[in-house]
């Protein structure tokens, strides 16, 4: 599952910079906002890191079990989990494309309905750009970037994911991810651990050659 969701320290001074000035109009401060989200991580070519996740049935038949896998990350935004092996019942389900998580992408699928700033968190409040089964989408920020992600759905469902960030390598990425997967059916949740990043950054003499251009 999840998130990967964590894009860093700038997103603190975006939050400071536009509590200092006048409020822009909601769709100004969003573009700020995700703008800077991606600042952090713009010299990362590409990571991958190993994944564990264990899931719990909270509804008859009260399963639980593990699977284990890695995730991609390339440039620009392509972000995919993939499991080894999965439950008969997840099958189908072990490549999967997560692009959407990934705050830059936001604008792409979503439109921004409200910003608001309580304490030291940014909370966005969004609408899929096609209408479907998603009735909104609820995210909160903060120093440590995408801390909380929820969809809520039109059956009264909703997926709702809390991200602890960590740095490495002075890189934004999840360290855990819990899940919790509430829908009209079953009620599922899922702790997700990160570990064994390799991360590829653009060299120090390519990057400076981009940014002279």
């Amino acid at each position: 599952m999840r998130s990967v969701l964590q894009r860093a320290a700038l997103i603190a001074a975006c939050i400071g910079m536009l509590a200092e000035a006048p409020a822009p109009a909601p769709s100004d401060e969003a573009a700020k906002l995700f703008a800077l989200s991606g600042t952090r991580t713009a010299n990362v070519q590409s990571y991958t890191s190993k994944l564990q996740v264990d899931f719990a049935l909270k509804t008859f038949p009260y399963l639980k079990f593990h699977v284990a896998g890695h995730i991609e990350y390339k440039r620009p935004n392509l972000y995919s989990v993939h499991f080894d092996h999965v439950p008969w019942f997840g099958k189908g389900f072990e490549n999967m494309k997560m692009d959407p998580l990934e705050p830059q992408t936001w604008p792409e699928h979503y439109d921004v309905a409200s910003i608001a700033h309580q304490g030291d968190r940014t909370h966005v409040e969004m609408r899929d750009k096609v209408t479907g089964n998603v009735k909104g989408i609820h995210a909160e920020l903060d120093a440590d970037g995408l801390r909380r992600i929820e969809w809520q759905y039109v059956n009264g469902g909703r997926i709702d994911v809390r991200v602890n960030p960590v740095l490495v390598d002075g890189v934004p990425v999840p360290a855990t991810e819990d899940a919790d997967i509430k829908l009209p059916a079953y009620h599922v949740t899922a702790h997700a651990t990160f570990s064994d990043y390799k991360i590829v950054t653009d060299s120090p003499v390519a990057a400076a050659s981009s940014t002279a251009r």
